[in-house]
């Protein structure tokens, strides 16, 4: 947190906001938001590193949301998460990667992501490396039919309350019913397609 540089600071309406360093001390941190000065103190204990409360170092490139895995950000923590998120949703990017955790965001609308064509495209790269749901499934599918180790699978689904997560989970499951079904009727060198229940039994 060098003099002059952005910081995040939290705010009671925004979460959090952008303010810059004007000052620093071993005790206080002294920052310019939106034409307010403020100073915040010292966290006590903790790492070697100098930390303020209520701040958080930015990353450089503040308005970029191009990168689909948050992994990759200098600086991991909750107010880099949720302004990478932000821009990504305004672009109409609603799944980002943080390693190999998925985050969705609910766009509130439907969009054009799960055609069956781009259901194709996780079926067939094996590891198609933009953010879906899809690609979360496909994962899952593969080490619990197609690997060697044949291992079940569990694919945790959590949010808030009006998040989409029985949304998600109807995604997930219509994928794993899609490629099952895919993969069994090839096997058995059959184009009939399996019922229900048959399907249902599989992905149990």
């Amino acid at each position: 947190m060098e003099i002059g540089s952005q910081v995040w600071v939290t705010d009671n309406e925004d979460a959090w906001i952008l303010g810059k360093v004007i000052s620093r001390t071993s005790q206080d941190l002294k920052l310019n938001v939106n034409g307010k000065f403020l100073s915040r103190r010292k966290i006590v204990g903790g790492s070697e590193e100098l930390k303020y409360e209520g701040v958080e170092s930015s990353n450089d490139n503040l308005s970029d949301g191009s990168d689909d895995d948050m992994i990759n950000l200098p600086h991991l923590h909750e107010p880099a998460i949720l302004h990478a998120i932000g821009e990504r949703f305004l672009d109409g990017k609603i799944y980002t990667w943080t390693g190999p955790i998925l985050i969705a965001v609910n766009p509130f609308k439907r969009l054009s992501l799960y055609t069956n064509k781009i259901l194709d495209s996780y079926q067939e790269s094996r590891r198609n490396p933009k953010p879906h749901v899809y690609s979360v499934a496909d994962t899952s599918y593969r080490q619990m039919m197609m690997s060697e180790k044949h291992k079940s699978q569990t694919i945790l689904i959590s949010g808030e309350s009006g998040s989409g997560k029985t949304e998600c989970t109807k995604i997930v499951m219509s994928y794993l019913t899609t490629i099952g079904t895919k993969h069994a009727t090839g096997q058995n060198g059959s184009n009939e397609t399996l019922d229900d229940n048959s399907i249902m039994k599989r992905v149990l």
